[in-house]
């Protein structure tokens, strides 16, 4: 049974994330696709796992500032936005 993990960088959502992996683990012995013979090894894969998610879902939250003006990556930005 997959791992439903929440989304979130939070401490605390970490660290649910981790435990529902290693739980999972613990019931049918994977981790997504993996399969870690020991717990410490299953602990390794769910951080691993749990801190590879926060990052994503926090990248999405950020939005990275506008180029400089008269670069040609902020002419490229204000043409697109006119297409648009």
């Amino acid at each position: 049974m997959p791992a439903r993990l929440k989304k979130g960088g939070s401490q605390e959502t970490v660290a649910a994330n981790i435990r529902e992996l290693v739980q999972d683990w613990e019931q049918d012995g994977t981790i997504g696709t993996s399969h870690p013979p020991t717990r410490e090894q299953a602990v390794k894969q769910a951080v691993a796992i749990a801190l590879g998610e926060a990052r994503r879902t926090a990248r999405g939250r950020t939005r990275p500032p506008p180029p400089p003006e008269g670069t040609a990556s902020a002419k490229k930005e204000k043409a697109s936005r006119r297409k648009a």
